[in-house]
């Protein structure tokens, strides 16, 4: 009897042990293998300031154009996207100060990891004197540009999707 007892204890004891190393696994991974995906503008250009045309005829297409590309450096997590909003600004010399161009959206996407994505897009503007702006860059000023962007992204575990996280306040000055 006193062997049944012992023999019992001992396998709970091991199977205890095994459990908790198990959970203690995948809080680990889970701790230490997540990273917040990457930003950058890959390509940026405003027909509207483009110095080397000098016909009218292409002034009509005026609106920024951006390349956006993210990238997913996790080895086992997706990243699904809300929609992300991207405001555009000039920086006016004469008020010294960034005023907003326009904004676009760029709907919702899963990636998947380890994966790159490119969104090119371009940007409506609507008030913004870009005659001005060609003259101060035809003069050896340069045009300052900021891009800020908001979203908001979870995480794709192999058999359960995170919270949502915020990710915003991407700036870039041009």
């Amino acid at each position: 009897m006193a062997n049944r007892e012992r023999a019992n204890g001992t396998c709970s004891q091991c199977t205890g042990s095994i459990f908790s190393l198990g959970l203690t696994a995948l809080f680990l991974w889970l701790g230490f293998g997540t990273f917040s995906p990457k930003f950058s503008i890959e390509m940026f250009e405003v027909p509207a300031l483009n110095t080397t045309s000098s016909s009218k005829g292409n002034s009509k297409i005026i609106d920024p154009t951006f390349d956006l590309r993210l990238k997913n450096e996790n080895l086992n997590e997706g990243v699904l996207y809300d929609t992300i909003n991207v405001t555009l600004y000039y920086y006016q010399l004469n008020i010294s100060t960034f005023v907003p161009i326009g904004n676009v959206s760029i709907p919702a996407f899963y990636q998947g990891y380890g994966k790159k994505a490119h969104r090119v897009e371009s940007i409506p503007s609507y008030g913004v004197p870009w005659e001005i702006a060609k003259m101060e860059i035809l003069n050896g000023s340069t045009a300052m540009f900021r891009v800020d962007l908001d979203t908001k992204i979870r995480y794709k575990y192999p058999l359960w999707k995170s919270k949502r996280h915020t990710i915003m306040g991407l700036r870039v000055k041009f």
